[in-house]
């Protein structure tokens, strides 16, 4: 009986103290500006490695541009700059990049681009769905 007493004892006291150490360590809560940030190092990762599959994962299904129509015309864009060289060597520069957040949606500007296509200076706007912070807009002047 003693030794079920304290087999049970130890049991107990493992329970209690794998709990109290498993309750302390909280998931740390992440900024809007951490998750954005997060996602454009990805979108900047994977242009520059020209994964398109990587890129795109960052798009929203809502994602729309005034010449590219879709999610689906995006991924043919830029299929289409991959194919011709356009993203060979591809620098870009997240330096000068602000986020400017406003609720649920979140202006990312300045991502300048340069490749041998040229120059640009892209916009992107994200916008938080469920939690996830997904490209809905893009604007890149002198393309």
């Amino acid at each position: 009986m003693k030794k079920q007493l304290s087999l049970f004892t130890v049991v107990m006291v493992t329970i209690c103290v794998s709990l109290i150490i498993f309750g302390c360590q909280t998931a740390k809560k992440v900024s809007p500006e951490e998750a954005v940030t997060a996602q454009v190092n990805k979108f900047a990762e994977a242009m520059k490695a020209k994964n398109l599959d990587g890129v795109m994962a960052v798009f929203s299904e809502k994602f729309e541009h005034y010449e590219w129509g879709d999610k689906a015309g995006a991924r043919e864009f830029l299929q289409q700059a991959i194919d011709v060289g356009y993203l060979d060597g591809l620098e870009i520069d997240l330096s000068k990049m602000q986020i400017k957040l406003e609720g649920s949606t979140a202006t990312v500007y300045p991502i300048d681009i340069k490749g041998n296509f040229g120059s640009t200076t892209v916009e992107l706007v994200f916008t938080n769905e469920n939690g996830n912070w997904l490209v809905t807009g893009l604007d890149a002047s002198d393309i």
